[in-house]
């Protein structure tokens, strides 16, 4: 054999030799990695939000981006610190902080941001309502509503606006708000009533007249039509007060 075959084969050998020798290595610095995907870190990032925020989680709706790539990190137990939220009623942008940590220790901090919406229960109404009118069982109904901001100062419930009476125009498709309606008195000044005196079993009854407004359940003065005396009593009905002793 040549002496130059001699050098060709001599190098072969030596790097058959070199590829057995690096690729356990190879293997072994592999092995002692692991990946922790951007899939995984996003869900990481709702499941902190879901736990923390103080919403019904079936009432939220969470997209969180994250513009980071996998993590390739050290063999040991991984966990993801996430900063405290300051209000635990936040919705709209929601931006995180977390320290990636292997066994306690620190290796990274990441920064995500968060989309959080929330569905909420309103009153709407389906039909139209002009100012001073009554708003009746047929002119609102209860929708339900994806939003990125807390809708404030609004009913849930029908029997919070149904009898009330509209202070300004409604239009159809409306939610409405607290301060589109008010009480309508169930007594107004110089109303008839029923005086009903009450004392364990016994019931008296005798005719009055109020002398100012009053709702259900308050205390409006009443004049005693037989006597001509003032008293106090509570508001039951339109034409029903109550005395009691």
């Amino acid at each position: 054999m040549s002496k130059k075959n001699q050098n060709k084969w001599n190098l072969v050998l030596l790097a058959i030799v070199l590829l057995f020798v690096t690729s356990p290595i190879v293997w072994a610095d592999s092995e002692s990695k692991k990946r922790v995907t951007t899939q995984e870190i996003k869900e990481s990032a709702e499941n902190f939000l879901m736990s923390h925020l103080d919403w019904d989680p079936e009432s939220m709706d969470i997209e969180v981006s994250y513009n980071g790539k996998d993590l390739i990190l050290p063999t040991g137990k991984m966990t993801l610190d996430f900063g405290t939220l300051n209000n635990s009623r936040r919705v709209g942008r929601i931006p995180l902080t977390a320290q990636v940590k292997v066994d306690d220790k620190f290796f990274k901090r990441l920064r995500m941001n968060a989309k959080v919406a929330i569905f909420q229960d309103v009153v709407r109404t389906i039909n139209s309502v002009q100012r001073r009118n009554i708003i009746g069982k047929s002119d609102v109904a209860v929708d339900r509503v994806r939003t990125e901001r807390l809708l404030k100062d609004i009913p849930t419930q029908l029997d919070k606006v149904i009898g009330q009476e509209a202070t300004r125009n409604l239009q159809t498709g409306q939610i409405i708000k607290f301060r589109d309606f008010k009480k309508v008195p169930l007594v107004e000044r110089g109303s008839r009533v029923i005086i009903l005196a009450t004392k364990g079993p016994m019931k008296i009854t005798t005719p009055g007249a109020v002398r100012e407004a009053g709702f259900k359940n308050s205390i409006v003065q009443v004049v005693n039509l037989e006597t001509k005396k003032t008293i106090y009593a509570e508001v039951l009905s339109a034409n029903t007060v109550e005395v009691k002793f």
